[in-house]
């Protein structure tokens, strides 16, 4: 079955959006009020030249600490190929999303796929042999770059989560597991976020059998106030079809907080479009609701 790498990133980034912007992009998490924080709807842009569909994973609009409002768009890029037309596509979020709410946009690319590789961070328009018209940048998150023993001490659940998808060695595999139980066991986040972290963490690194007797005989040897909370999270490789319903009940009942959250949100963008005489046809290609709900939303606005 393959890896719908999408939901798991989404979900996590849903409910650790805070952490992840503390672990890995600290200036911007410092200028921000998180407080004013709120997940905008997954928006769908059509390509007028490709005839396309391009997505970014996550749309918060949140406050700078100055009060200014901003936007946040987080893209995943998952493909193990190499695409020349990435850094455009970051510009045609950036764009897209700038001209429907007009206020400044942050845009971030998270790379999880596996290898190493130096992405772009720009996109540059120029007219060849006369002049660059503009240079567009955006923020960047290379996980195969990035070591995970910088994260191995962190109290951050993101980062906790996302050393799955560091560089490590096949030797590291069992230390990298070990460091991540231990930051779950002083975190104390609650049985429900704790198995969504958990069953994150094992989608991109799921211990062997012999690696996990490798991490017990590792856990007797560490100090006896932890010992022994680190040696029952071992147990859920042994019975990993119960565990993995419970983390798969966790991340339906986020999802579908998520799904909820963007519906409400594609009723209020097309409620402002009715107000502008928009015709209920575009109102629905925008926002992907049926000319029934539209004229739903429309008697309710009257």
């Amino acid at each position: 079955m393959s890896i719908d790498h999408d939901r798991r990133f989404k979900v996590l980034l849903h409910e650790f959006f805070d952490e992840f912007l503390e672990a890995f992009f600290p200036k911007i998490y410092q200028a921000l009020d998180l407080s004013e924080k709120k997940f905008l709807s997954e928006e769908l842009f059509a390509d007028m030249v490709e005839g396309d569909k391009k997505r970014a994973d996550v749309i918060a609009e949140t406050k700078l600490k100055s009060k200014k409002d901003v936007i946040l768009i987080v893209h995943l890029e998952a493909q193990n190929y190499y695409q020349d037309d990435f850094s455009e596509r970051m510009y045609i979020y950036y764009s897209m999303i700038y001209l429907k709410f007009r206020k400044p946009v942050l845009p971030i690319a998270i790379f999880s796929y596996d290898g190493v590789r130096d992405e772009p961070d720009e996109f540059v328009i120029k007219v060849p042999h006369l002049m660059v018209v503009s240079t567009f940048h955006f923020l960047k998150l290379e996980l195969s770059r990035m070591s995970w023993r910088k994260f191995m001490n962190s109290n951050n659940p993101a980062a906790a989560a996302l050393m799955s998808k560091m560089n490590y060695s096949k030797k590291e595999r069992v230390q990298v597991r070990l460091a991540f139980i231990r930051q779950m066991i002083t975190m104390h986040l609650g049985e429900a976020r704790e198995s969504m972290i958990n069953g994150f963490f094992e989608t991109y690194l799921q211990l062997e059998k012999e690696e996990v007797d490798q991490l017990m005989d590792q856990a007797k040897k560490l100090p006896e106030e932890i010992r022994e909370e680190v040696l029952k999270w071992p147990n859920s490789f042994y019975d990993r079809g119960k565990k993995e319903g419970i983390e798969q009940g966790i991340e339906q009942g986020i999802e579908q907080g998520i799904e909820q959250g963007e519906r409400k949100a594609k009723e209020q963008f097309a409620r402002k479009l009715l107000q502008k005489g928009m015709r209920h046809a575009e109102i629905s290609e925008l926002t992907g609701l049926s000319d029934k709900e539209i004229i739903k939303l429309e008697d309710h606005n009257g």
